[in-house]
């Protein structure tokens, strides 16, 4: 079954300015993998890291969780961008937006704590 989980606080909070979008292409539900294994969008935020803050190094993402706010067409054409809403030491809750392209609220927020494994 498809759950939406949409609270008009979340969805003004993460609205589309607060991201740096970048087109991304999403062929099937079988690769965006939002159910249990979301290696796809573990990937896909660690690339967004890379391309924005050259953000790197060894890491795991834990605490992970997906809130849908409308079912997106797949496959289809999307924009995305990740944020940090707390940065501590050796972790940060990261958030991904997926949005359809040019609406300003989004389709999907992906929520994950990502921790460094680089104690050095």
């Amino acid at each position: 079954p498809f759950h939406f989980h949409s609270t008009p606080a979340m969805v003004s909070q993460f609205n589309r300015q607060i991201f740096r979008l970048q087109p991304i292409q999403i062929a099937s539900w079988h690769q965006l993998g939002a159910t249990t294994h979301r290696s796809f969008l573990r990937e896909l935020t660690d690339r967004l890291l890379l391309g924005e803050a050259g953000v790197g190094g060894e890491h795991r993402f834990a605490a992970d969780r997906v809130y849908w706010f409308s079912r997106p067409k797949l496959p289809g054409s999307f924009e995305a961008g990740v944020v940090t809403v707390e940065q501590r030491s050796f972790d940060a809750r990261l958030v991904l937006g997926l949005f359809d392209v040019g609406v300003e609220e989004p389709v999907m927020l992906y929520a994950a704590d990502r921790i460094s494994m680089d104690t050095s």
